[in-house]
């Protein structure tokens, strides 16, 4: 599976590699990779499937799959009957899943260069009606070719950051399904976080629909469900859901009751290599700004990974990392490196291979370290596109 920065060829080589050693300085390795799990993800869909009365996963990659990789997670999900389709942000990466054979449908969840309007519409990209200016757009674009424009109806109900005024006139909607080549395939919205409120949307949204089908606009597909209400109410599941962080193996929040009914699998590991070791002196500091002082004489142990890599910059306050079956903890984060106190013996080598979030141990699972460091479980699934992936069957 080809990923961004790496080729088919050097990705496949570098995977083999690392199951034959675990330290870092007999593979020349300097950078952080991430592994992920391919048999997890597939589980964690069948699971979600039956967590929402088995309706079918719109699975959302947007930001990178929060970083794990769009293509690679979208190669797995793509084989999974429980997935229906992929929603994502931006209309690049629609077009880079298509070149890299995802099949599936792809609902592109924002706005479309128009540019790209004519390749997205060829690679059956669903496009989003989101406001008046959309819809314009959407029918200029239909204009221009003869092949079927694939459209869903973005409603907001109170979320207030995207979509169309659920207490609009629809004549927008009823102009935009009068052209012959527009098919208009869904409608869904995002519901907000508050209970009360998102019931009230949710009743917004079926009253849209009625009105909807009142002037002969009936989409097959709706979907308003992100993670946290497709767990907490069965009435937002409608046709489908749209799980995002589920799928990567965890619960929006921490120590959800259902995370104890239906345990997710953990789908990746996040590593990097020990390039650095050295023991500092009582009053030695770390950093620009100082921020760690050591008190007795102690081992200091450096990873090449950093805040620019999407590695929470609070880690430093209180998270754990694994190296040789032992925690340590992370005593500085910056740019481009992080620093683990190791204490008064040399336990660590230059070359070792450092598991900074993964399913080893509780305290590095992604509910571990939004724990440590008084966080949420999303602060470890940010990672940039350029941190190379390497798909396994399973990484257990």
């Amino acid at each position: 599976m080809a990923t961004a920065g790496i080729g088919l060829a050097n990705e496949l080589s570098f995977g083999q590699n690392l199951l034959h050693g675990s330290a870092a300085s007999t593979l020349d390795i300097s950078n952080p990779w991430l592994e992920l799990s391919a048999e997890a993800y597939l589980k964690n869909a069948e699971l979600i499937s039956k967590m929402a009365q088995n309706k079918p996963v719109m699975a959302v990659l947007k930001n990178n799959a929060y970083g794990l990789g769009d293509v690679q997670v979208a190669q797995i999900l793509d084989k999974s009957p429980f997935i229906e389709g992929f929603a994502l942000v931006k209309d690049t990466r629609c077009l880079v899943l298509r070149e890299n054979k995802v099949t599936k449908p792809i609902l592109l969840m924002g706005d479309f260069d128009s540019a790209l309007g004519l390749e997205l519409v060829t690679n059956q990209i669903t496009l989003s009606a989101f406001s008046k200016e959309s819809c314009a757009k959407l029918k200029q674009l239909a204009v221009k070719t003869n092949e079927t424009v694939l459209v869903e109806l973005y409603v907001d109900t109170g979320l207030g950051r995207m979509g169309m005024p659920y207490d609009k006139n629809l004549d927008g909607v009823s102009d935009l399904a009068s052209i012959p080549n527009i098919k208009i395939t869904g409608v869904f919205s995002t519901l907000t976080t508050p209970m009360d409120f998102a019931k009230v949307q949710i009743g917004r949204f079926t009253q849209l629909v009625q009105q909807l089908e009142a002037v002969g606009v009936s989409p097959a597909r709706r979907h308003i469900a992100p993670s946290l209400s497709m767990l907490e109410l069965s009435e937002s599941h409608f046709t489908a859901v749209r799980p995002g962080i589920l799928l990567h193996g965890s619960y929006p929040l921490s120590q959800m009751e259902q995370s104890k009914k239906v345990p997710l699998y953990p789908t990746y590991r996040l590593k990097a290599p020990v390039i650095r070791v050295e023991k500092l002196l009582k009053g030695d500091t770390i950093g620009f700004s100082r921020f760690y002082k050591v008190e007795t004489d102690e081992w200091i142990a450096t990873l090449p990974i950093g805040w620019a890599d999407g590695y929470y910059s609070g880690a430093e306050n209180g998270a754990k990392v694994l190296i040789n079956n032992s925690l340590y903890k992370v005593v500085n984060v910056n740019a481009s490196h992080c620093n683990l106190s190791i204490g008064s013996q040399k336990k660590v080598n230059v070359g070792d291979v450092a598991t900074l979030i993964g399913p080893d141990r509780p305290e590095i699972t992604p509910e571990g370290f939004g724990k440590l460091t008084d966080g949420h479980n999303y602060l470890q699934i940010q990672y940039k596109e350029s941190i190379p992936k390497i798909v396994h069957h399973d990484i257990h």
